[in-house]
């Protein structure tokens, strides 16, 4: 259910990105722009991300159930993002501004001497982000961006009959670079690598059954901990690659 949630709010973020776009466009076309924004350009895009995510939290939890049950699910480490974005190219052709919303997805299944093992990350990013195209010509730009955004968790942990539900949320930064091509003028592909630092370090249970492996709190509306006390860590921090397209009005 979480995850089908995430799915609309990022559709419904879409449909308004577009929205925004086709309204803003014509009305810089009706008024020609005013200020720093005359002359400006807009474009939407969407792609597909990998992204080296390293859940050490989730990760001890797995550990403890091999030794514990013997699972065989694996630690969570590569996740995938689905990527969507809104720019707006100022005139001079050398700063753009971008909204970029998210999905991420990252799960691990097996299964112990207790039945069937799975772990589920399913979350939402929000990142404003500056671009800086530093070089420029018709058909190739190269860019540096960054910015400051936000992003939230939703996880699942299932270890036979026991089971954890529990989100978790912060604000983070996000770096990177790239380069678009544009082979037909308003139609173009992206390629880039980004590092993005979001830890989560208190996820809070929503519901829960029983002790999963590794597991010692797993009460509603308390921190998930681990069998030493510690609250366990989620993270949306990582390396990622992007490939991507961009459509410009």
């Amino acid at each position: 259910m979480k995850s089908t949630r995430l799915t609309y709010i990022f559709l419904l973020s879409s449909i308004l990105v577009l929205s925004f776009s086709n309204e803003a466009f014509a009305a810089m076309k009706k008024k020609g722009g005013k200020g720093a924004f005359a002359g400006g350009s807009l474009s939407v895009g969407f792609g597909l991300a990998l992204a080296t995510a390293d859940q050490s939290g989730i990760n001890s939890l797995i550990t403890t159930a091999k030794a514990t049950t013997n699972s065989t699910a694996g630690n969570l480490s590569a996740a995938t993002e689905y990527v969507g974005y809104l720019t707006f190219r100022f005139s001079n052709n050398f700063v753009a501004l971008q909204l970029r919303p998210t999905l991420f997805s990252q799960s691990s299944s097996g299964s112990g001497s207790d039945g069937s093992h799975s772990y589920q990350l399913s979350g939402l990013t929000v990142f404003p982000l500056v671009r800086i195209i530093a070089l420029s010509n018709e058909l190739i730009d190269f860019y540096l961006q960054g910015g400051l955004g936000y992003g939230k968790l939703d996880g699942t942990i299932k270890n036979g009959a026991t089971s954890s539900s529990f989100s978790g949320s912060a604000f983070g930064a996000q770096i990177g670079l790239g380069s678009e091509f544009c082979f037909v003028p308003d139609h173009c592909f992206n390629i880039e690598g980004n590092y993005r630092y979001l830890p989560i370090s208190r996820n809070i249970v929503s519901s829960g059954s029983g002790l999963p492996a590794g597991v010692s709190q797993n009460t509603p509306d308390r921190e998930l901990e681990d069998t030493s006390g510690t609250d366990v860590s989620t993270s949306l921090s990582g390396i990622s690659g992007l490939l991507s397209y961009t459509y410009n009005f």
